[in-house]
């Protein structure tokens, strides 16, 4: 028997579950959490990312966001501070505060959470199916315009740069 709260179910993911999609420089992202299944409450996205993979620094207007780097080393600017996470870590970035990453190990896996939930649309709707991996413009060939016009198109609030 399955409880529902508020018109919500428990949800289990395990490794490798969700919805997978291929982003930047070629690493996979994995919707884990959407929001339509937390009422709304939270957004929870995987990446098993490449060296390369990054994020241009961008400020959240809608929600804040959490990484939980499990292995890996990951370098987080966070306002003008900038931090190396090398293993293992936790950052919680409140909405506007301008923040970036960038992925300086060979692999790094982490998690981006985010409250309330809705961002994790921007990943899924944006990277393209692990079915493409041969063919899918990603590497050098990945567009920061597309992320940039998908995130205004998907009414992400995010605003680019400083």
């Amino acid at each position: 028997m399955t409880a529902e709260l508020d018109g919500r179910s428990p949800v289990i993911r395990r490794d490798g579950e969700g919805i997978s999609r291929l982003w930047g420089k070629g690493s996979v992202v994995t919707t884990k959490l959407a929001a339509e299944e937390t009422g709304g409450a939270v957004g929870i996205t995987h990446f098993s990312a490449v060296m390369g993979e990054r994020a241009p620094r961008h400020t959240h207007t809608l929600e804040d966001e959490i990484f939980i780097v499990e292995g890996g080393e990951v370098v987080l600017t966070v306002g003008d501070r900038t931090e190396i996470v090398n293993g293992a870590g936790v950052l919680f970035l409140p909405r506007g505060v301008p923040h970036s990453y960038l992925v300086e190990s060979e692999t790094a896996r982490f998690y981006v959470i985010t409250t309330p939930g809705g961002f994790e649309r921007f990943f899924s709707e944006t990277g393209y199916p692990i079915r493409l991996r041969g063919s899918a413009p990603v590497g050098d060939a990945w567009s920061a315009d597309r992320t940039a016009e998908f995130s205004e198109r998907l009414g992400l609030g995010l605003i680019w740069g400083d």
